[in-house]
């Protein structure tokens, strides 16, 4: 009997240390064990306030104040912090905190966003918004049935341009809003081609006029990669030649070049400039003979005006 009242007392008094343990691992273990600082800043090293930082997913935890700082609770362990602020993509920085205590994360930066969808060219911390004509079906005398545009690409990109050589001021090109695969980079180059336009209906149905112009289609496929610029969201995606590009005119598009009707329907025009006096390539924008053939088209215009309204008035006739 006395063996087992000393039994039974060790055990109460071994019971309080044993839930003391279970409490401490417990705190160490699963509770908050981390404060993890950092500092928010734009590609140009802005400080950026008003960033919304949450962690591993969960409602946003702080704000950033006006240095851009934060000061944030994480468990033990691995901890990924997401970084979101209207008008710019959202970020996402994997921090270590098995350690516990204070934690400094590496610096975040945020990239702008642009005002609408579209590939831009990002250069001195500022987009500028490509060209993006719908191509239309030609007829070439030595290719067939080709897809291209008269339009003549602005957007311009001083060579080097690509092959890794761009800093965060760019130049570069960033597709917003866009599908975040299957992009297509491609050179062009000018054909005189020619395509069927309907004019008013006449009294046998609508005329054709066959009118020529020169187009700019694809010629060379340029290797390029995508990659997101804001993590898994991929609302914003750098596009980078894989090497540097030449002096001539590029073309992003997502296979309607090639014909296809595709899920974006339009191409991004721009053009590569020669460093040495920006001396444009042969098969650029610059062309001795584009005022003479602007002089053909506006004369042609004028003579299917003049025969739309002959129709016209055979018509009411």
């Amino acid at each position: 009997m006395k063996t087992d009242t000393m039994r039974g007392g060790l055990a109460r008094r071994a019971l309080p240390a044993a839930v003391f343990m279970a409490v401490a691992t417990c705190l160490t273990a699963c509770g908050p064990g981390a404060v993890v600082r950092g500092t928010v800043r734009d590609v140009a090293g802005e400080a950026l306030p008003g960033v919304a930082v949450a962690v591993d997913g969960r409602e946003a935890a702080v704000i950033t104040d006006l240095q851009g700082g934060y000061s944030v609770r994480a468990r033990r362990g691995p901890a990924a912090l997401m970084f979101m602020k209207t008008g710019y993509a959202t970020a996402r920085l994997e921090v270590d905190a098995s350690g516990g205590g204070r934690v400094e994360a590496p610096e975040a930066r945020l990239w702008p966003l642009p005002e609408s969808e579209g590939v831009f060219l990002f250069s001195n911390y500022r987009y500028t918004e490509l060209e993006h004509p719908r191509p239309l079906a030609y007829m070439a005398a030595d290719l067939g049935v080709v897809h291209g545009t008269p339009v003549t690409p602005s957007g311009e990109g001083v060579a080097p341009f690509g092959g890794g050589v761009a800093g965060p001021e760019g130049p570069l090109l960033a597709a917003c809003k866009l599908p975040g695969y299957d992009a297509r980079l491609v050179r062009l180059r000018r054909v005189a081609a020619k395509q069927s336009q309907g004019v008013r209906p006449g009294n046998s149905g609508p005329v054709l006029r066959e009118v020529e112009e020169q187009v700019w289609v694809a010629d060379t496929p340029v290797p390029a990669t995508m990659a997101p610029l804001d993590g898994a969201d991929r609302t914003l995606v750098r596009i980078e030649p894989v090497e540097p590009l030449a002096p001539g005119v590029y073309a992003v598009h997502w296979g309607v070049l090639d014909g296809l009707s595709g899920i974006e329907p339009r191409v991004f025009l721009f053009r590569v400039l020669d460093p040495m006096g920006s001396v444009e390539a042969q098969d650029e924008a610059a062309d001795p003979d584009a005022a003479s053939r602007e002089e053909e088209k506006e004369r042609r215009r004028l003579e299917n005006q003049k025969e739309m309204n002959r129709e016209t008035d055979e018509g009411m006739g």
